[in-house]
């Protein structure tokens, strides 16, 4: 149950992800400015929707040199029904965008495990000003963790790794919110898991993602040897 949250989670975040020196001016990116909303459409490897994800701006603070956004998240299913929704912070400070990555900790998706406590913490994804063809950038790790809440016991850890991330061009992209010139960026991401201390089976992807300055990724593509799994796009932004 929690890994079905947990990827599609992982795969909109991905269309998120802000460069952090890009930017000269905070109120250049779309999620910074007043009542933003975005909208995302999941789809399966045979075109067909899978779900919805909205983000909304709920507040801005503006403190100086510094921005901070709170975002509202909802993802619906296959169906329209709203599956789990929750709030995350991005900030600004001299034109470097950042995202609290443990502020994704969403607490509806524990509504039925009562009795336990997740955490999650991880890196931030960070992407230089002057992309081009055959960069490499930084890698990234995110980490969650449940805990059983009467004793504190370790129950399952799920640790993330983004690795071996390539800018391998530009290229015209259309989505249904428009086309952008965007930067290609190939990556792999290996999910590993530990119940009760035991080593379980773990999965590898690799994603390919579509970045547009200003607005992060448009476009998220996953696969699973070779194969297209599932992507993501941007549909609307308001």
């Amino acid at each position: 149950m929690v890994r079905k949250i947990l990827i599609p989670l992982l795969c909109c975040l991905l269309l998120l992800a802000v460069p952090t020196k890009a930017q000269t001016n905070c109120a250049d990116y779309q999620l910074l400015r007043d009542n933003a909303a975005y909208e995302l459409l999941t789809y399966d490897k045979k075109d067909r929707q899978t779900g919805r994800v909205m983000y909304n701006v709920k507040a801005i603070n503006r403190t100086g040199g510094k921005v901070e956004a709170t975002i509202h998240s909802r993802i619906f299913d296959d169906k329209g029904q709203l599956a789990t929704e929750g709030d995350f912070v991005v900030g600004c400070e001299d034109g470097a965008i950042w995202m609290d990555m443990r502020s994704l900790l969403n607490p509806g998706m524990m509504e039925s495990q009562n009795n336990m406590e997740m955490t999650m913490e991880g890196d931030k994804m960070l992407y230089p000003s002057n992309l081009q063809a055959g960069q490499k950038l930084e890698d990234g790790t995110m980490t969650m963790e449940m805990k059983d809440k009467s004793s504190g016991q370790s129950m399952m850890t799920m640790v993330m790794k983004v690795m071996n991330r390539t800018v391998e061009g530009k290229e015209s992209i259309k989505v249904p919110a428009g086309t952008y010139d965007s930067y290609k960026i190939r990556q792999s991401t290996e999910m590993e898991n530990r119940a009760m201390g035991m080593k379980m089976p773990g999965m590898r992807i690799e994603t390919v993602e579509y970045y547009v300055p200003q607005i992060g990724s448009v476009r998220s593509e996953t696969y699973r040897n070779g194969k297209l799994q599932s992507y993501t796009v941007l549909s609307k932004i308001e």
